[in-house]
């Protein structure tokens, strides 16, 4: 069968072996498959899901506590919510080519499901419970680890400390008299594992954007990204030199 010969190729790409094909199909299986195939004996991958994002915080969270042994609590919530965000799970399904693989209903197909981000971002957190179920926890923690690490230092680029918005505030009210504004462009996810889109606005410029699985923590990502942005587009803003000076020296 197709789906069997596509797992076989998949398997191939796999530093260990994966003999459970039943086990792996379910991996791929979005519930809107099912909607179109009453009676197939199929599951959908959402409870995969469920275990395997349970799995994933588990060794991240390791991870960064060993590694990171003078950061505190909060900073380490942070960089763990960055490195195991939507976008950065959707990215590494798309590295393993999960997408070429998933099962979907023919409605949610032609509304392009594949690259949808919550999905493949699913998708991974399944395939890593079916890692889990078939190996047992020690491979699947040496699997998520070998992906993760090359990661991590990017996770220290910008000081997760830092709070963005207040800065964001100041300089807004100094150069606009008037403060960001944040909005909520898209909630996803079921209740348990919510993400949230926020996009920040600028004298009405959307200069910033974040992603996370608190509000607050996508309004500081979002707060971070518009001060580069703001930063750099002040000619935009002001095609006199001057208030880029003013900045500079607020800063």
């Amino acid at each position: 069968m197709k789906i069997t010969q596509s797992l076989d190729a998949f398997t191939a790409t796999l530093p260990f072996s994966f003999t459970d094909r039943a086990l792996l199909k379910k991996v791929f299986v979005h519930r809107s498959y099912l909607n179109e195939k009453e009676g197939s004996g199929l599951e959908s991958n959402e409870r995969l899901e469920f275990l395997g994002d349970a799995v994933l915080s588990s060794v991240i969270s390791h991870m960064l506590y060993m590694r990171y042994p003078g950061i505190n609590e909060g900073v380490l919530t942070k960089m763990r919510a960055r490195l195991v965000n939507r976008q950065a799970l959707a990215s590494l399904a798309l590295k393993l080519r999960l997408d070429s693989h998933l099962l979907f209903g023919k409605g949610e197909k032609r509304t392009g499901g594949d690259g949808n981000p919550t999905i493949l971002a699913g998708v991974f957190e399944a395939f890593i419970a079916a890692v889990y179920f078939h190996h047992g926890f020690q491979k699947a923690f040496d699997y998520i680890e070998a992906m993760f690490t090359p990661l991590l230092e990017d996770t220290l680029d910008e000081p997760v400390h830092f709070d963005y918005k207040p800065r964001l505030q100041e300089l807004s009210q100094k150069l606009f008299k008037e403060a960001p504004a944040y909005v909520l462009a898209r909630e996803e996810g079921p209740p348990h594992k919510k993400t949230f889109d926020i996009e920040v606005f600028v004298a009405g410029k959307a200069l910033g954007k974040g992603t996370a699985s608190k509000k607050k923590d996508a309004e500081q990502l979002a707060a971070g990204e518009a001060l580069k942005n703001l930063t750099e587009r002040l000619k935009e803003f002001f095609p006199d030199p001057a208030p880029e000076n003013a900045a500079t020296n607020g800063a």
